[in-house]
């Protein structure tokens, strides 16, 4: 991802006084170590058991904002449900 901080006039734009400007994640330098889902402050970014198809082209393996997106619970119910992956409710 790609830092941006606000400009004068956009106190408005966002809550934070910096933000994404870039959305991009690289999976050819991912390991799946998980260091950035723990680092992520607003829980953005989570690892599941779900997977991308294979790829033959460097191109395929960098996301942008729009491959990145969960689906709508609301509006696409089974994508969402597929988005989550397997995983067991975790119980305190």
């Amino acid at each position: 991802m790609e830092a941006a901080e606000r400009q004068r006039g956009e106190e408005n734009l966002y809550r934070e006084e910096r933000y994404a400007a870039k959305y991009e994640i690289n999976m050819l330098r991912c390991i799946f170590c998980g260091l950035c889902e723990e680092a992520c402050p607003k829980d953005a970014i989570y690892l599941s058991e779900t997977f991308a198809p294979s790829n033959f082209q460097r191109k395929g393996f960098i996301y942008g904002k729009e491959d990145l997106l969960i689906p709508n619970p609301l509006t696409q119910p089974e994508e969402y449900e597929k988005a989550k992956g397997e995983r067991a409710p975790t119980t305190t």
